[in-house]
């Protein structure tokens, strides 16, 4: 007697996912240099530092192109693909929730300089922060979790490369 086999199917898998459209698909020759935030393309990396092969930077800068890296782009067209609504925060919090942000981004920003915070925006004890990347947003909801608590929630958009991160702040409870 044998068996009978289910076969394999694929539906449930995401037929097309959306890439992001600022990232060039081949990958540019030579140099480059974001006149946006100082960025360096070299070997098929953003980094904010120069090549340590390169000794004289301003010698070799004459061959270098100047373009706006894709975050600079993406912060210009006003195109997130991450977003952090932050719900609760008092008056007093709002300066050591920003310095939270500004922190993780700054760490994010050492290993890809194209992770970024677009926008900050208060609307009461509501907050938006607007990220370049979906991995930002996603750092800074872990990094808002561990230093002040509270739930977080990920919610991602079908077939495309956004992110909406949703923190609440966690509420004392008085006995």
């Amino acid at each position: 007697m044998t068996q009978a086999t289910k076969p394999y199917r694929t539906g449930y898998k995401k037929s097309h996912i959306e890439r992001d459209t600022y990232i060039p698909r081949s990958s540019p020759k030579g140099m480059l240099h974001c006149r946006g935030c100082g960025a360096i393309y070299y070997r098929r990396r953003w980094t904010l530092t120069p090549p340590p092969d390169i000794r004289d930077w301003a010698e070799f800068r004459e061959g270098v192109r100047t373009v706006l890296c894709p975050a600079c782009r993406k912060i210009g067209d006003q195109y997130p693909l991450g977003e952090v609504l932050l719900a609760g925060v008092s008056q007093g919090e709002r300066e050591e929730i920003v310095h939270i942000l500004r922190n993780a981004e700054k760490t994010a920003r050492a290993n890809n300089p194209l992770e970024r915070i677009m926008d900050l925006v208060a609307k009461g004890s509501t907050w938006k922060v607007t990220t370049t990347t979906e991995n930002l947003a996603q750092r800074l909801g872990r990094c808002l979790v561990k230093a002040r608590g509270g739930k977080v929630a990920y919610k991602w958009s079908h077939n495309n490369k956004f992110v909406r991160v949703l923190w609440e702040k966690a509420v004392k409870k008085v006995a």
